[in-house]
């Protein structure tokens, strides 16, 4: 008896996907994100929102869902990267799928995953395809994997967060980085730290829309300061981390002057005009094709604009 009830009791705690949701203030949006997640063509997953220390009702909107499928946690504010390990701590999938507040997932999201996974021997780190919308203008981009992801990503961060799905045992092993300097880089840490061990598995469907707005943390202003040490934070994980290191390899001055140039664009976007032309020189001196990068001139755009 004491077997049966033993089985039992690990056959109804075993999920295949947990999806973990960490949110800040974001209750007039997050019914529309967890909307699309309850509303998929697959059923065995869960959703853990890990509130941020939000001031808003955001409790009283996600109780109000009224779904057996969330749960929901309350914890102290210490930016997104907790609140995500933390969620990854009460996961109990075979895989884990960060999914932000603000985004969307279409109704094949979590049966292209269950599909990708068992067809292709349960791979360590998943990828899926995914856009960018914008609510606005109503524009949509498609970001799509390309055959070489090292390359890809030594370009920039073109992985959205719910487009990356990691197996549990292997999540918890590789927590994101929680230093307050990383802050929104934490992801493209993480991303660039995954794909140095660990085999990835591209299933090139297009699954969730990563939404464009003013309220994403991109386009927050943190203060010129703050995105410096941003900038040199990321550096110093990646290049002191043997297999992030070893795996950009000799386009390390590739690497640094692609982020030179985000790091550029985002204090000229942010009128620190004076910093931001600095980090365009290094740009152009870190590697002579920088002048033929996008980032370069919409770096400049925003530089000469007033």
């Amino acid at each position: 008896m004491i077997y049966v009830y033993i089985w039992a009791l690990f056959t109804t705690t075993m999920i295949f996907l947990s999806i973990i949701v960490p949110t800040y203030n974001r209750s007039h949006i997050i019914k529309t994100t967890l909307d699309s997640l309850i509303n998929q063509e697959f059923d065995d997953y869960e959703i853990i929102v890990v509130d941020d220390g939000s001031r808003d009702n955001t409790e009283e909107v996600v109780n109000s869902l009224n779904s057996n499928k969330i749960r929901y946690y309350k914890i102290e504010n210490g930016e997104r990267s907790k609140a995500r390990n933390f969620g990854m701590k009460m996961a109990k999938g075979k895989y884990i799928n960060w999914f932000d507040s603000d985004d969307i997932a279409l109704p094949n999201h979590f049966s292209t995953i269950y599909s990708a996974a068992t067809n292709n021997s349960y791979p360590d780190v998943i990828r899926l395809d995914y856009a960018i919308y914008n609510s606005e203008s109503k524009k949509k981009k498609n970001i799509l994997s390309t055959n070489n992801l090292v390359k890809a990503l030594i370009r920039g961060n073109s992985f959205g967060t719910g487009s990356i799905i990691v197996k549990r045992s292997i999540a918890q092993l590789n927590p994101f980085n929680e230093n307050d300097d990383l802050i929104v880089s934490e992801d493209y840490e993480l991303w660039l730290r995954l794909l140095s061990k660990y085999k990835f598995h591209c299933e090139k469907v297009i699954t969730n829309y990563l939404l464009q707005h003013k309220e994403r943390s991109v386009f927050v202003d943190y203060g010129s300061l703050k995105f410096e040490k941003r900038l040199h934070a990321l550096f110093n994980s990646i290049f002191s981390n043997p297999e992030t290191n070893s795996m950009i390899g000799s386009s390390k001055r590739f690497f640094k002057m692609r982020n030179y140039l985000v790091l550029s664009a985002d204090l000229n976007f942010h009128k620190y005009k004076k910093e931001g032309f600095s980090y365009l020189v290094k740009g152009l001196k870190s590697h002579p094709s920088a002048i033929y990068q996008k980032i370069f001139w919409a770096s400049v755009k925003h530089l000469i604009k007033q």
